[in-house]
């Protein structure tokens, strides 16, 4: 009996140790749990918390830099002063609002009278005298106390001013709204603005809605808006939006997202399979716990990375990059280290592509970005911009002297081989340099003034670097110019046009015309076509340009009857995948026959030697298009495009036709390439023929195809047509 009820106690003790160990441990269980889950929410809401506050803060600083693309610009000056209300419109009203979403726009005159006002994608007929509300009118003071406490120069205030704005939240018309007020400033030295004389600009961006989805979709913050109540707890969390003096004006609010709520209700089931089966049950739950928990972090760091880096080429973003450059400015004019930014873009990379593959230009991109980081110190900073674009960011090397060692040194680390799985590569650099102590503005200034640089670096023959010089701003500003006015051009199809200068044979006939492009009736005058055509070639223009002066130019020929029509084609244009197709297409379309047309390729620039390339001059050639190698013997190449192209012309370029008979050599340079023409089989015409000596001496060498101004100057269709009305033509005379 004794023995029974100790084995009873006994088991019951065991029981109970079992049921008391089974219940710490499902305790603990929920704890740890609990916690881990309590974690995991409060980090989640403390991570959408803070991409809340920087979206905030991303669209005020959004809407004073976009404001400011408009305001720091010598023509803004002048046109608002001219009040010139259509140019406004175009450039700081509505156009504001259409591209950038501003939600109203004023112009403020220097006696605080409103100049011009947009509203609602629509310019507000102003009445004479008509002021801001108060609320506007209070900021633009501030911002006038604050340019006459800047103690700018009495004859121009720019200098002290440009870089002032004042950005508020304020209540307004039964809302909130996001306001930045800025001066209207030159930025050169060319329109001085005495003190009090300036003009002022507004834009306003409303909390609203709009704001409300631009700052939750691109974190994934639910059912986000903007109230004046706070949040009402639970799962609804809210940041809010305060103005200077701290008085809290709304509410940005959204339903918070809850990880470890959401893991918790997975795994009820799990926990009721850990209470039957026991602790080692327990044990595995606790570990697929933590693997969660740890994935979850991971996934958060793995995003954090990916934001802020490029993954193919292992460097900083743009993104990150440019937020660097802010924090160096922001150091430099605190009297931290000076700033200097290197604008990078590899030279002859696309052929690199196109030859070996793009694994091949991924290869590339790697093996730059490590000879780019083995070139900097550690406080500078290296990041891929895009492409085959990299921007450096050097502390404390201002010194010209040393910048000039440091990128030439740079410039050869990057023209050395680069040893590629599929080949070796041979491409170099240019770099445009920006020293911002010398620049005034900002950091979108400073990296314009590096592109600008860059842009001047690669005209000079690439391969070299360039300090920026404030000519070379002018430069870069007269391209955009020209690229935004060759792209009205083509879309309203009456300022440019096709002329014909006609090519005669050795009898004096008729045989053809080439035609070539003008640009008589520009916005700023005639543009040359050797500028705005490679502007078109640099901007993607090409193509577009490049076909209507094809679709131009057959018309004219059907219409006139020429027996042959010489187009001059732009390399980039040939490495385009459906240039042969279109090219056909338009043949059909005008109704010219391929045996009456001939594609003239330069040797000035470099044909790319790949597979579309070769692609589209076959399709063309079997077509019955010749191909025609204009400026012959001026480039590198020679008789590689002729053997490499089936190439069926060469053209004499005019510098060899000009300098017949001076006794210089030229006239046996000359024979030899009639010689060459007659051995491959090619047809070979003069360009430049200006006096019938010159052509005396090319007929006497056997040359039986001439074009130039003693036979026939460029004109249009209209003339064209009258010559062609005789095609057989009267003999030459000397």
């Amino acid at each position: 009996m004794m023995i029974a009820r100790k084995t009873s106690s006994f088991s019951a003790q065991i029981v109970l140790t079992i049921l008391i160990s089974t219940f710490v441990m499902a305790g603990i269980v929920a704890v740890v749990g609990y916690a881990a889950i309590e974690e995991v929410d409060s980090d989640a809401v403390q991570r959408e918390i803070g991409f809340a506050t920087h979206g905030l803060e991303a669209e005020i600083a959004r809407l004073t830099e976009e404001q400011k693309v408009s305001t720091l610009w010598d023509e803004a000056v002048i046109e608002v002063r001219a009040d010139n209300q259509d140019w406004m419109e175009r450039n700081l009203g509505v156009w504001m609002q259409t591209y950038y979403g501003h939600d109203a726009v004023y112009v403020v005159r220097p006696d605080d009278t409103l100049l011009y006002a947009a509203l609602d994608e629509k310019t507000v007929r102003l009445r004479p005298g008509t002021r801001l509300p108060a609320p506007l009118a209070a900021l633009v003071q501030t911002l006038r106390d604050r340019m006459a406490a800047a103690n700018p120069d009495p004859a121009d205030s720019t200098a002290a001013i440009a870089d002032l704005d004042v950005v508020e939240t304020i209540p307004l018309d039964g809302g909130v709204s996001v306001v930045s007020v800025a001066p209207i400033v030159p930025t050169t030295t060319r329109l001085p603005q005495p003190p009090g004389t300036e003009f002022i600009h507004i834009s306003l961006q409303n909390v609203d809605t709009a704001m409300a989805i631009r700052i939750a979709e691109p974190h994934g913050l639910r059912r986000a808006s903007f109230r004046t109540t706070p949040p009402a707890g639970g799962h609804e969390i809210g940041v809010p939006i305060r103005d200077s003096a701290g008085k809290q004006l709304a509410w940005l609010t959204w339903t918070a997202d809850r990880p470890g709520l959401r893991l918790m209700h997975e795994m009820i089931p799990a926990l009721a399979l850990a209470a039957l089966f026991g602790l080692g049950l327990l044990v595995w739950l606790l570990r697929r716990l933590w693997v969660s928990s740890q994935q979850l972090h991971r996934s958060e760091a793995e995003a954090r990375f990916l934001a802020n880096h490029d993954l193919l080429a292992g460097l900083p973003n743009r993104m990150h990059f440019e937020e660097n450059l802010a924090h160096a400015l922001a150091s430099e004019r605190q009297g931290g280290p000076s700033v200097t930014l290197l604008s990078i873009d590899l030279d002859r990379f696309k052929p690199v592509n196109d030859t070996l593959g793009h694994a091949a230009g991924d290869e590339l991109i790697r093996q730059v970005a490590a000879r780019l980081s083995a070139q900097i110190r550690s406080t500078d900073t290296v990041a891929r911009l895009g492409g085959d674009e990299f921007g450096v960011i050097l502390l404390g090397m201002a010194g010209e002297e040393t910048l000039t060692a440091f990128c030439a040194g740079l410039l050869h680390v990057l023209s050395k081989p680069y040893d590629l799985a599929a080949g070796q590569a041979h491409v170099g650099a240019s770099i445009g340099v920006a020293i911002a102590a010398q620049i005034r503005g900002g950091m979108e200034t400073v990296m314009r003034c590096a592109d600008a640089a860059l842009y001047r670096a690669k005209n000079d023959g690439r391969g070299r670097f360039r300090l920026f010089t404030e000519e070379m701003d002018d430069v870069l500003r007269q391209r955009h110019e020209i690229e935004r006015d060759l792209r009205a051009a083509l879309r309203a199809d009456d300022q440019l046009e096709v002329v014909f200068q006609p090519i005669y044979d050795a009898s004096g006939a008729l045989v053809g015309a080439e035609a070539l492009t003008r640009w008589p009736r520009a916005p700023h005058g005639a543009v040359s076509p050797d500028v705005f055509i490679g502007v078109a070639e640099e901007c993607g223009l090409i193509h577009a340009l490049g076909a209507w002066v094809l679709e131009t130019a057959c018309r004219a020929a059907v219409r006139t009857g020429l027996p042959k029509l010489a187009v001059n084609v732009s390399p980039i244009q040939l490495r385009g995948e459906g240039f042969a197709a279109e090219v056909l297409r338009i043949l059909s379309d005008t109704g010219l026959a391929p045996q009456r047309l001939e594609l003239e390729l330069t040797e000035h620039f470099h044909l790319d030697p790949g597979q579309n390339t070769r692609r589209n001059l076959h399709d063309l050639r079997m077509a019955g298009i010749s191909i025609a190698l204009d400026d012959f013997a001026t480039g590198q190449s020679l008789l590689q495009y002729v053997r490499d192209y089936e190439i069926d012309m060469i053209k004499i370029d005019r510098s060899f036709v000009g300098r017949l008979g001076q006794g210089d050599g030229t006239d046996e340079v000359v024979r030899a390439m009639l010689d060459l023409g007659r051995a491959m089989g090619l047809e070979v015409t003069a360009e430049g023929v200006e006096t019938a000596h010159q052509r005396e001496i090319l007929l006497s060498m056997g040359c039986r195809i001439f074009q130039g101004f003693l036979l026939g100057r460029p004109m249009d269709g209209n003339r064209l047509a009258s010559l062609t009305d005789d095609r057989s033509g009267q003999p030459l005379t000397a």
